[in-house]
């Protein structure tokens, strides 16, 4: 079920681990508390969510320094098949340079999937995180409605090159029910941004402006953060492997929270998702959602990239 423009369910993907690293499991909807802007709200647990099938978009960057990073790439087929698990999944490939192009469409067949892998050459000196996001969230949002949507990004840290407004991004990423798990190769000391005390009424747009601060200060980092997937690194191809098996650990042990706003204001909102009887936990849940309003539009314009992602879309123009 994906948050459409006009839709007042809000999916919160939320994953609780204790200190060790392990899923907290047998959590019901009354241990949390989800708060909307500052208020809280009334929610719901999905309790099935990890038999639903899944739609994965894996994004390579292939162009700048990318090019250094490919021979850590040479098990990132069979990591994919371990992500996906034993669910019912579709993986697309697309890879990006200054602009995504597509190397397999969603496809259940793995040797499919490691022939796109496998296909990757250097690009140009481009790193259109936010087009090839953009892009990824449109291949998504044709996928069967009750499927989970995610988008796998190995990049650099930083955009460079990207056409697509950072505004434009954070809506659209907001509107969607997507996860993004980044895995990036350029080892970056840059904090994230705490969004969690920025709903007050005092300054709407205060958490607009943080978010586009954070994903200018770092791109990798800041989306996944926006939607409760996960940042790693990795600096080796070992390491890589490490960190997918963690992601595909975090994939299918996650709570799927959802609630309709009491309030919904258009414009970003900043969620908080707590546990009612504090324990020594960590909480990774979705950290904000845009709420359309009338005259919020389906798509935000942005200027032309060029993609020729085999042959869809632009980012910021509608389909055909």
């Amino acid at each position: 079920m994906t948050l459409h423009a006009r839709s007042n369910l809000v999916l919160v993907p939320t994953l609780v681990e204790s200190k060790s690293g392990e899923p907290v499991f047998n959590l019901n909807a009354q241990d949390f508390v989800v708060k909307d802007n500052g208020i809280e709200q009334k929610i719901r647990l999905d309790p099935n969510r990890d038999q639903v099938p899944m739609s994965i978009v894996v994004l390579v960057q292939v162009g700048g320094s990318a090019v250094r990073e490919f021979h850590k790439m040479i098990g990132l087929p069979t990591m994919l098949s371990a992500l996906a698990g034993d669910t019912r999944h579709r993986i697309a490939v697309v890879e990006f340079d200054s602009q995504p192009r597509m190397l397999l469409d969603f496809s259940n067949n793995a040797d499919a999937v490691q022939r796109a892998v496998y296909s990757i050459r250097p690009g140009d000196t481009g790193a259109a995180i936010l087009d090839s996001v953009w892009y990824a969230v449109d291949m998504l949002a044709d996928e069967p409605e009750q499927n989970q949507r995610v988008i796998v990004l190995l990049s650099e840290t930083r955009d460079h090159g990207s056409r697509t407004p950072i505004q434009a991004v954070i809506r659209k990423i907001g509107r969607s029910n997507v996860v993004v798990y980044s895995l990036a190769f350029s080892p970056s000391r840059a904090d994230l941004f705490d969004f969690s005390h920025a709903g007050g009424e005092a300054d709407l747009l205060a958490p607009l402006r943080m978010a586009i601060a954070g994903i200018k200060k770092n791109t990798a980092a800041a989306i996944p953060h926006m939607t409760g997937g996960q940042y790693l690194r990795f600096n080796h191809g070992k390491q890589l492997d490490s960190e997918m098996g963690m992601l595909a650990n975090q994939v299918h042990n996650r709570y799927t929270l959802s609630f309709q706003p009491s309030n919904p204001k258009p414009g970003l909102h900043v969620l908080s998702v707590e546990l009612k009887q504090p324990l020594d936990v960590r909480v990774l849940a979705r950290t904000s959602y845009w709420a359309a309003g009338l005259e919020d539009p389906e798509q935000e314009p942005a200027q032309q990239t060029g993609a020729t992602p085999g042959s869809t879309q632009v980012p910021g123009q509608p389909k055909n």
